[in-house]
């Protein structure tokens, strides 16, 4: 059977999320009820049609869902563009299921969400990091990844905004990187779950496209959950404009989740519909509470630095200055202090820890003095 690595960023979280106190480790921008998007959208609340039946519904997700999709992306984009999944993690795990096997070289950037590069690598690719470094803005460099490419360079997978760094490829180093995929006829997979959440990009800087508005074989994927703070319906999306690419895809999922449930389709059309309100929550929340965070850094700069600091998205890396196992402390804050964030080290970069800062401001403003507390705690004990 194909060899599966341990998921350790989903294993540390699942370990310590349900009784940690305060949640550093939330991805998601804090989490809505649907009155709370009747509220801040002045719309009519949520109603659900208690005489429908519940059957599997729509097989590829509703058309009013996909068209309400396809809308994110642009005039180009049709539901037929769209496959609805559960999840932004099924649609990644349905893209590689689709896409590659044992005879292709995958080129993934590093460090990036786990799933990215196991997942390729179960079904039997060759996988390469493209290491995304300091010198470079911890964004993709088109001279590196030029080398790494062979004849058989199948896919390159990218992650905008990134996760864990919070980076952003910029739409001219996004079309850059499309046009060198085309000039090798390579595939170019892109997740988004964390679009459009481009809080703190330098001023007069353009936010950059999808990848799908500028490539025909780009593939896309996002969910409900990081940017619009609806994780618990666990509704995700594949836009491309490769019909093929779906088409398979679609296949593919008739063997494991068949469809979505309609009350998840559901709830996503009503958010759907309310999505500037929604959108404009988040992004005022992120940028009250990265101000919490930047303020914390900056009064413990001896203690904490950030490896990148974060311009889009949910999530960054702190660099602990005193402690090089992340792992080992971030247990121990979790057992101690019932803080949960989560150890650089499931991501491929010892010495740090991922915080999440979009949870409530609660959260931050109780939770990171523990976090110092618990810095001076471990360094006196190791003395």
């Amino acid at each position: 059977m194909p060899y599966q690595e341990d998921f350790q960023v989903e294993q540390f979280m699942d370990k310590y999320e349900n009784y940690a106190k305060y949640n550093l480790g939330e991805t998601c921008c804090y989490s809505l009820s649907l009155d709370e998007i009747a509220d801040i959208s002045s719309s009519e609340p949520f109603k659900l049609d208690g005489k429908k039946r519940l059957t599997y519904g729509a097989i590829k997700g509703t058309d009013e869902l996909r068209s309400q999709i396809a809308s994110l992306y642009g005039p180009e984009f049709t539901k037929d563009n769209v496959l609805i999944t559960n999840g932004a993690i099924a649609a990644n795990f349905l893209t590689y299921y689709s896409m590659v096997g044992p005879e292709d070289h995958v080129i993934c950037v590093h460090p990036t969400y786990n799933q990215l590069h196991s997942v390729p690598k179960m079904f039997g690719a060759e996988v390469v990091f493209l290491k995304l470094k300091e010198e470079d803005g911890y964004v993709p460099n088109i001279k590196t990844l030029k080398s790494l490419i062979k004849s058989n360079t199948k896919l390159l997978i990218i992650n905008n905004p990134n996760n864990p760094l919070g980076t952003v490829i910029s739409a001219e180093l996004l079309k850059e990187l499309c046009q060198l995929c085309q000039n090798h006829g390579i595939y170019l997979h892109s997740d988004e779950v964390y679009r459009p959440t481009f809080h703190s990009l330098p001023e007069n800087t353009i936010k950059p496209p999808s990848a799908c508005e500028i490539y025909d074989r780009a593939i896309v994927t996002g969910s409900m959950s990081k940017a619009y703070s609806l994780a618990g319906i666990r509704l995700g999306w594949i836009v491309t404009k490769d019909l093929q690419i779906l088409r398979t895809a679609a296949s593919r999922r008739d063997y494991n989740t068949i469809s979505v449930s309609m009350l998840d389709d559901s709830v996503a059309q009503y958010a759907l519909k309310n999505v500037k309100p929604i959108i404009k929550r988040n992004l005022e929340l992120c940028i009250t509470n990265l101000q919490i965070l930047n303020k914390f850094v900056e009064e413990n700069s001896d203690i904490f630095d950030y490896v990148a600091k974060p311009q889009a998205g949910t999530v960054c890396l702190l660099r602990l200055k005193t402690i090089k196992e992340g792992d080992k402390f971030a247990a121990f804050l979790a057992e101690n202090y019932s803080v949960l964030s989560v150890p650089g080290e499931a991501l491929g970069v010892p010495g740090t820890l991922r915080i999440g800062y979009a949870n409530s401001k609660n959260d931050l403003v109780d939770g990171l003095p523990l976090l110092k507390k618990a810095v001076l705690d471990w360094t006196n004990k190791a003395e």
